[in-house]
Formats: structure tokens, C-alpha cells, sequence
């Protein structure tokens, strides 16, 4: 069976489909073929990769201008969501705080330094 491809035809489909938001299922069918044969064309076919991304991004560039229209036309949400998807800001994170701990430990010692250190208490009888 023969591999499916695109003409410079069905590439420039292909990118104006994406950039319009259609999902691969509408992008393939309008293609003639299914959905596995359309990803498995643009796995292999560096043009089909290609105009699949551009469509993308051209949709991305759409919607995320329309965001920044409404947030600065006042539209809290719209600039919310944009410090969050282009900015990567994040809320409610706190700053990390660790406590200072310096434990210092005296340096080895032999064991007859050790126990001169120490007082060896020797049990009595009866204890263990």
C-alpha cells in the first residue's frame, strides 16, 4: 500500500485547516484518510510536520493577541491567564524557606581520647 503524502496543495490545507482550530479528525477526513495515516505523514513528512506547526501557531498568535486585547482593554481574567501561559507566572507559591542548621561535630578521636572525654559510669550490681 502507498505511503499517503500532500501536495503543496494539501500542505497549505493542511496549515489553514490548523490555523482555524480544526481538530485532526475534521483535518484528515477533509484530506481523504484517517487520523492515524494523518499523524503518521506528519511523523515522517518534515513539510506535513511543518505546516501542521505553522497552522498552530498561527492559531496560538490569533487567540493569544484577542487575550491581550481584552487585558488591556481591562479584562482581569484574559490578563491573568496571559502572565500564566506566556509569562509563566504561577500563584500562590511561597518563597522557600529552610531553617539554618549547623550541627558541629568535634572531630574523631581514638578511643582511649574519647572516653577521657567522658565519664564512664560502671553499672552497679544488679543493673544491667
Amino acid at each position: 500500500m502507498p505511503r499517503a503524502t500532500l501536495t503543496p496543495e494539501g500542505l497549505r490545507a493542511l496549515a489553514a485547516m490548523a490555523a482555524e482550530g480544526q481538530d485532526q479528525y475534521s483535518i484528515a477526513a477533509a484530506l481523504g484518510m484517517n487520523r492515524s495515516t494523518l499523524q503518521a505523514l506528519i511523523k515522517r513528512d518534515e513539510q506535513a510536520e511543518e505546516a501542521m506547526n505553522l497552522g498552530k501557531a498561527l492559531l496560538a498568535d490569533e487567540l493569544s493577541h484577542l487575550l491581550l486585547r481584552a487585558a488591556r482593554r481591562g479584562n482581569i481574567v484574559a490578563a491573568i491567564y496571559l502572565t500564566k501561559a506566556r509569562l509563566g507566572w504561577v500563584e500562590g507559591l511561597a518563597p522557600e524557606t529552610r531553617p539554618n542548621i549547623v550541627i558541629n561535630l568535634p572531630d574523631a578521636a581514638t578511643p582511649e581520647a574519647y572516653l577521657k572525654a567522658i565519664k564512664v559510669i560502671e553499672p552497679s550490681e544488679g543493673q544491667p
